[in-house]
């Protein structure tokens, strides 16, 4: 029912124009006290539903932020626990390395050693002694003592010689005969008085002597041949110019005989080991072996044997080398001592036909018992892969843990080593055994002493230390999850659950690791604590490994709690843009419609003034 109240035309227009502007300041005060132009989904379907959406993710992921942090705090607790497992596996270093330095848990190693071997030296262990080159016997032609005798042309008898004049030369057996016949020389006599004192003189063994008026000169039975050749006159003494004679015989050969018998010539030389060996026309067999020795300087020595007819160089050592040389005229062949084709002699060669005691022989070595215990198989010999000296066969026994030495009577004996110097030794093969090298195979350590008690202390220190490797373990968890138990951890990065990654943890304690409780025994010898060190070196690898992949995972959650931190700001500003309003846009839209609200308020008063006024003249 209608009120019946009339407004004018005028009023009515100020009243809807002041109705609108408080429905516009009405919306903007709304706007700014929301903070957004979208409200509700009468404000913007659109933007009100795809803020909305995008709110709805924002909140999702932000839900999912607590999840990551709580993944990257359990793997930090596992990667703090790998880092304090390294320390630990640190200190058991340290222990094991004070167990290494340690004096030894064994007052004596296990030693076997053998028979005084034939000959043998540390260069040589197949070596029969001082190495003897034996020659052949010596190669002489001829037989009976060596002579030359007067042409028939010229006979010397005493009336002769006295009709000879001036100072006749003769060269005899290398000497230099000066024969004057206008002096003392007047007969036979005297002839022979002169030459023989001059033959002796110059060292030759030559004699003359005179036989019905002929002039005779004789060798001795071991002095070999001789030469004679005319200087001056030799036709008016012998009716010849030269003349070269025949040697003696091998029958007659003895340490007195001539060097040059056996067809050297005075001024040779030959050469053993690199000396120079003279050879003078009065050198005997006897005095060239002394010539040796002084050459040598004792290195080799030299000795003729009549009764075998035979000469032999004979090393000072077992270490020593026989080597011949010729020398470089024709006749400065060591063959003239009867070594043709042979004459090098390697050392330690002996005498002839005597054996070394161990060529060719097999030697097994054991060290330690059990499923630990090192053998090595040797064969002692020269071929390939074979053992002839010390040195290589301590290079065999390393891998076995033993060690050889040899002492100045040639016993072989084998230890074990510093390393397993607590482990036993067993010794066998065909080197073994009966009359063979080594009488005793098998020898133990003898354990105790100061060096055994500081160590079994040092085991109780290590064994503890691996107690708080496995409570360090079990303590690395965090809300509940423990990696290094070998747990499973798995961390969502959207709402959807489509996108995670999952931790494998890793049982971790002293036994996954390999490190097992010490004994006594392990830490008795070196070569068993080298074992600790090599689990210890194991363990520690396992771990830097373990470190490793955590950090990759630490990396991979910390990149997407980052990226997921951003999505949300994101997520956020996107809404915001499809729905916060512009405060500074709202205030101004809010001081304009407050100012046409007056406006409209003072309009419509002046509407009606007109009927106020009517109303007035009415009174």
């Amino acid at each position: 029912m209608s009120s019946g109240i009339t407004l004018s035309a005028a009023t009515r227009q100020n009243l809807l124009s002041l109705q609108g502007t408080a429905d516009l300041l009405s919306t903007t005060q709304n706007r700014l006290s929301t903070g957004k132009k979208v409200n509700s989904a009468l404000d913007s379907p659109v933007n009100f539903f795809t803020a909305q959406s995008l709110n709805s993710r924002s909140s999702g992921i932000s839900s999912l932020l607590d999840g990551i942090s709580n993944g990257i705090q359990t793997i930090q607790a596992a990667s703090k626990g790998i880092t304090s497992l390294t320390k630990l596996t640190d200190q058991l270093k340290s222990t094991a390395q004070q167990a290494l330095s340690a004096t030894s848990a064994f007052t004596a190693k296990a030693s076997l050693t053998s028979k005084a071997l034939n000959g043998a030296v540390d260069t040589n262990l197949l070596s029969t002694g001082p190495t003897e080159a034996l020659g052949a016997v010596p190669s002489l032609v001829g037989a009976g003592a060596a002579q030359v005798t007067t042409g028939a042309v010229t006979t010397l008898d005493d009336p002769t010689i006295l009709a000879l004049t001036g100072s006749k030369t003769l060269k005899v057996d290398g000497v230099d005969l000066n024969l004057d016949f206008d002096g003392t020389i007047t007969n036979q006599t005297t002839l022979l008085n002169s030459i023989n004192t001059q033959l002796t003189a110059g060292g030759s063994a030559v004699q003359a002597t005179f036989a019905t008026n002929t002039l005779v000169l004789s060798g001795t039975a071991t002095s070999g041949k001789f030469v004679v050749g005319a200087s001056q006159g030799a036709t008016d003494l012998l009716g010849a110019a030269t003349s070269t004679v025949a040697s003696v015989t091998a029958a007659n050969v003895t340490g007195s005989t001539k060097a040059t018998a056996l067809g050297f010539a005075d001024g040779d030389s030959f050469s053993v080991n690199g000396a120079s060996v003279s050879v003078s026309k009065t050198d005997t067999l006897d005095t060239l072996a002394q010539k040796v020795v002084s050459a040598t300087k004792g290195d080799v020595s030299a000795t003729f044997d009549p009764t075998a007819d035979k000469f032999t160089f004979k090393a000072k050592d077992a270490k020593t080398a026989v080597n011949l040389a010729n020398g470089s005229t024709a006749t400065s062949l060591v063959a003239n001592l009867g070594y043709g084709t042979t004459s090098q002699f390697a050392a330690g060669k002996g005498a002839n036909g005597s054996t070394a005691d161990l060529n060719n022989k097999v030697l097994s070595v054991t060290v330690g018992s059990g499923a630990t215990a090192k053998t090595t198989a040797l064969t002692f010999g020269t071929g390939a892969g074979q053992i002839s000296t010390l040195d290589q066969l301590n290079d065999a026994l390393g891998s076995a843990n033993a060690q050889a030495s040899i002492d100045g009577t040639g016993k072989l004996s084998i230890s074990t080593n510093n390393d397993a110097g607590s482990q036993q030794l067993t010794l066998g093969g065909s080197a073994t055994g009966g009359a063979n090298s080594f009488l005793t195979t098998a020898a133990t350590a003898t354990i105790g002493g100061d060096g055994l008690t500081a160590r079994n202390k040092l085991v109780t220190d290590y064994n503890n230390l691996l107690t708080q490797i496995d409570q360090l373990s079990n303590d690395s968890s965090f809300n509940g999850v423990n990696l290094l138990k070998g747990d499973q951890l798995k961390v969502s990065f959207n709402e959807a659950q489509s996108s995670s990654i999952t931790v494998q943890g890793k049982a971790t304690s002293s036994d996954t690791l390999g490190l097992k409780a010490v004994t006594t025994d392990n830490f008795k010898d070196n070569a068993s604590i080298n074992d600790v060190f090599s689990s210890i070196r194991s363990a520690a690898n396992n771990l830097q490994s373990q470190s490793a992949t955590y950090a990759s995972n630490l990396s991979v959650v910390q990149n997407r709690q980052d990226f997921s931190k951003n999505l949300i700001s994101v997520l956020d500003t996107g809404s915001a843009n499809l729905t916060n309003a512009d405060l500074n846009e709202e205030a101004a839209n809010s001081q304009a419609l407050s100012t046409r609200n007056s406006l409209a308020i003072s309009a419509l008063g002046l509407a009606n003034t007109a009927q106020q006024g009517i109303l007035q003249l009415l009174r």
